[in-house]
């Protein structure tokens, strides 16, 4: 570290955002700042020593206080097994892991993760070579910005003849740029193209989590463990992006930063076959990544993560009002959502109601309310007794999206609640944030809330009534026939 020109970071707790506004909050420059977290750098590695051995050179001269980092490296079931070299950070530790049908960059990278007890987490692939500031690039963020993501940059270039001992010494005189240089550097253009388009993700759209590659990038513990951290999909080139819309789901605010510089060694793989990677990972995208670029607009059927999430909070309604405000729902002319009824006691007198909706997935009961409707990107709440218009949830999905909001909310003639739409990450992010503050008021501060009359969309209280066989259905739209 240079001398320190600043307070040191941590002094006050990290500041929330709006929507991803991380450009609002200054960053302490590099080398003029003391750091207090610590952070551990989890590099998932295969059939990959010679790699894996500048790779740990490289963070063996990083800036960032030895006592403050540390390394886990894990070992896919590589054949022969990896070692871990003598030149390389002094807390290092290597895991391995057998071999399994599931192997891959998230296996590895979440195993390494349950290894570590650190503040931060900093995922590197196991081919990076990260210049001599790259941990502490993304270091300083954590310590003034709460639930950032941070993305590293880097270029992909031949290193084929480079020893473990030259990527140290020039990491540790900042001289990589002169012992790689004569060698084609390429950019990793198409991730750099689109945060420059999404204005250096500013721009906030339900898509940014693209950005979010596993090469190169950190996140706050509790926020990793919040979203569920790197799931198992094998080589099927969508771990990286399913995490990246998890973790951005969860509340996340992307940083891209470019002075967390890195060399990959080679070519990128999506480059050499990409075709293929895109045909492996399609049923998994569709079902796991709810937005338009994967899942294409199509009614009646049922994924693994549906777009809406509905949750009825049912505790004090009669079975009745708790059938008719499901059945409403189920009958949107959206059908991209499943329903999660809360608190509806079980006994004699109401299980007819469950007997009802038994034979449709969609349909579960909790007695304890979940904190949204994570991982589906938006998450409905319909008080029990209230029945939602057959368009309106497309309707507020509509303006919600469209105008970027956090939370809407639709009035209900003659009800003490409202319905409400939100963004789930506006709603993870809120709950952390709030302390003191309303939710409904953190929403506005973050992200942004307006109301819409149900009225017009046909949302009204339920008015119960049965049909000579004992059908339950709502007097309010029509009568019995």
């Amino acid at each position: 570290m240079t001398q320190q020109t600043s307070a040191p970071a941590g002094a006050a707790p990290p500041v929330t955002v709006r929507r991803n506004d991380w450009h609002t909050v200054p960053v302490p420059p590099v080398g003029t700042w003391t750091p207090t977290l610590s952070v551990t750098v989890v590099i998932p590695a295969k059939d990959c020593q010679r790699e894996l051995d500048r790779t740990l050179a490289a963070l063996a001269r990083q800036t960032y206080p030895e006592e403050l980092l540390d390394v886990v490296v894990v070992d896919d079931a590589s054949e022969p097994a990896l070692q871990l070299p003598d030149l390389r950070p002094r807390r290092t530790a290597l895991v391995r892991l057998e071999a399994a049908e599931g192997h891959g960059s998230g296996r590895g990278r979440h195993a390494g993760a349950q290894h570590s007890d650190a503040d931060v987490l900093l995922f590197l692939d196991a081919d990076m070579i990260a210049f001599r500031d790259h941990v502490e690039a993304h270091a300083r963020w954590h310590h003034v910005l709460a639930d950032a993501v941070v993305l590293g940059y880097k270029h992909f270039v031949d290193v084929d003849g480079v020893t473990p001992e030259q990527t140290a010494d020039a990491v540790a005189t900042e001289d990589l740029d002169r012992l790689l240089g004569g060698r084609r550097w390429q950019r990793h253009v198409w991730v750099e193209d689109f945060i420059r388009d999404a204005d250096d993700l500013r721009a906030d759209a339900e898509d940014l989590f693209l950005a979010v590659v596993g090469a190169t990038v950190s996140v706050p513990r509790r926020l990793y463990e919040e979203a569920g951290g790197f799931a198992t999909y094998g080589l099927r080139g969508i771990v990286d992006t399913e995490f990246g819309y998890r973790v951005f789901t969860a509340g996340a605010v992307l940083v891209p930063e470019p002075a967390a510089r890195s060399v990959h060694q080679g070519a990128r793989n999506f480059a050499v076959r990409g075709d293929d990677i895109k045909r492996a990972r399609v049923g998994l995208a569709a079902n796991r990544l709810p937005v338009p670029l994967f899942r294409l607009p199509q009614r009646g059927r049922r994924w693994a993560v549906p777009r809406v999430r509905a949750i009825v909070p049912a505790s004090g309604a009669t079975p009745e009002q708790v059938q008719l405000t499901v059945d409403s729902v189920l009958a949107s002319t959206v059908t991209d959502l499943d329903v999660t009824v809360v608190g509806m006691r079980d006994d004699a007198g109401t299980r007819w109601v469950r007997d009802y909706v038994a034979h449709d997935p969609r349909v579960t009961f909790t007695d304890e309310r979940p904190a949204s409707g994570f991982p589906s990107p938006y998450t409905l709440v319909v008080p029990a007794g209230v029945a939602v218009g057959a368009t309106a949830v497309a309707d507020l999905l509509d303006r919600l999206t469209g105008e970027r909001l956090g939370l809407l909310r639709q009035t209900v003639d003659g009800a003490d609640a409202a319905v409400e739409l939100w963004a789930t990450r506006a709603l993870q992010r809120c709950q952390r944030h709030r302390g003191a503050e309303p939710l409904d008021a953190a929403a506005d501060r973050l992200f942004g809330s307006a109301w819409v009359p149900g009225s017009d969309a046909g949302t009204h209280l339920v008015v119960p009534d049965v049909t000579r066989q004992g059908m339950v259905y709502d007097a309010w739209e029509s009568p019995a026939s």
